[in-house]
């Protein structure tokens, strides 16, 4: 599949024209939640331009996964209160944001939110092939 993945405003965020065409097992919910229905019933050299909203992409802001980090990651004189937010950059390069929900003595509880959450997003998309997947692939539940 060939695709364009952009911001509402219009920002190009990733495309295939960079990355080359994407190749994976449809309905096997590998991609944005919202993509597999979109995808339904396209047949190679259809195009199609839709709408993801935050629940079909990257998810909202208040459903991000949190984490209990302990309190001496932190510099002790760092002022942590629930609201406060940083950057945390994870291995691979892709940066998240760390928002502090809850403060204890010894824990502090950060909400993880993708740089994309909460945020609606466009989608241009063709199918460059379409093939069954090979027995390999079924025991492995993704494209080889």
């Amino acid at each position: 599949m060939a695709y364009e993945l952009a911001t509402d405003g219009g920002q190009v965020i990733e495309s295939s024209k960079k990355s080359g065409p994407l190749v994976f097992m449809h309905g096997k919910g590998v991609m944005l939640p919202g993509l597999d229905k979109r995808l339904e019933g396209m047949t190679k050299g259809e195009s199609k331009t839709f709408e993801l909203g935050p629940e079909e992409a990257f998810g909202r802001v208040e459903d991000s996964p949190t984490r209990k980090i302990g309190r001496t990651e932190f510099p002790a004189q760092m002022d942590i209160k629930p609201g406060l937010s940083f950057a945390a950059d994870l291995p691979g390069g892709q940066t998240i944001r760390l928002e502090v929900v809850e403060v204890t003595d010894a824990e502090v509880t950060v909400r993880m939110v993708h740089p994309l959450a909460g945020k609606r997003l466009k989608m241009s998309v063709e199918i460059v092939g379409v093939r069954p997947a090979s027995a390999q692939e079924k025991t492995a539940g993704r494209a080889l």
